[in-house]
Formats: structure tokens, C-alpha cells, sequence
């Protein structure tokens, strides 16, 4: 009886542990063409203050739906050990950002998992937002040149109607 007590108790944290995200965040695992079309509001923003409880964004560009001048995002805490990825896969030219079969992200491996996908941020540095879908990897892509491949496809995915 002692040894059944022991396994139901082992079972139920076990089965918290599971189940402490009870739904994946806003985007998790939508394939490009889902992630545009589902998202309501994608902008091109530059950072303009980046704490380690805040980023706020300047718009710079509208690509999708309406957008205030300036919006914030409240952030999760990162480990100081936790660096800036500062890359834009090659201008998102890179086989591996399109692949389907393998995930490549700027973000780091979150202890949090899928809950608590976190995003490093620079000042100055200009970002492509998918506002209502902050749970995708590439939700929030560096974007340096005007000719990046992904700000091209999302702007002419958008105006294609998709």
C-alpha cells in the first residue's frame, strides 16, 4: 500500500510538470504561409529601449494591419549568460530558415520550453513582428537590408492576399 501511495504521489508531479503549459503560445509551430495569414498585425519595428523587463518598439513600416507608433512587450528574464543572436540567417537566404523539417531560430533554447519562447533583442536593430503570433520562431526576425528574403515574401504574401 505504502509503495502504491509512493507512485500515485511520483505520478501526479510528474504529471504537473507536464502539463504546467496547457496550450503552446500564439503561433508555436505554424508553417510560414499559416503564420502571415493567421497574423492581424505584422510590422517592421526598430528597438528604441531594451530593459530586461521591457523592449519598446519604434513601427517603421506597417506591412499588416493597423499598428500604433510605438508598442512595448513586457519580457521574460534571461540569464546573463544568455547572449544576443544577431542574425539574420544570410538575409534569411539560408535552405535551413525555409526548411520544413528543421527548426532554425534566433531565439535560445528556453528553459521554459515551448511556454517561454524568448527572444533576445539590441537596441537599434530592426525587427520584423508578428504581433498576435509571438509564439512562432520567427515571429520577431532581424531584418538588415531591404533585400531580405523574408521581409520580401511576407510583403508580397500579404499583398497577394494571403
Amino acid at each position: 500500500m505504502k509503495s502504491l501511495a509512493v507512485v500515485s504521489l511520483l505520478v501526479f508531479f510528474v504529471s504537473l510538470n507536464a502539463v504546467a503549459c496547457s496550450a503552446p503560445p500564439p503561433g508555436y509551430s505554424m508553417n510560414h504561409k499559416v503564420l502571415i495569414k493567421s497574423t492581424e498585425t505584422i510590422v517592421l519595428a526598430k528597438t528604441i529601449k531594451v530593459t530586461d523587463k521591457v523592449v519598446v518598439f519604434e513601427v517603421l513600416e506597417s506591412i499588416k494591419g493597423e499598428s500604433e507608433k510605438e508598442f512595448f512587450w513586457r519580457r521574460s528574464r534571461l540569464s546573463k549568460s544568455v547572449k544576443h543572436i544577431s542574425t539574420d540567417f544570410n538575409r534569411h537566404s539560408e535552405p535551413a530558415f525555409w526548411s520544413s523539417e528543421q527548426l532554425v531560430r534566433r531565439s535560445p533554447i528556453s528553459k521554459g520550453g515551448i511556454c517561454n519562447i524568448v527572444f533576445t533583442y539590441e537596441l537599434g536593430e530592426v525587427y520584423l513582428v508578428f504581433r498576435e503570433s509571438w509564439g512562432n520562431a520567427h515571429s520577431n526576425e532581424i531584418i538588415k537590408s531591404n533585400d531580405d528574403k523574408w521581409l520580401t515574401f511576407v510583403k508580397k504574401a500579404v499583398a497577394s492576399g494571403l
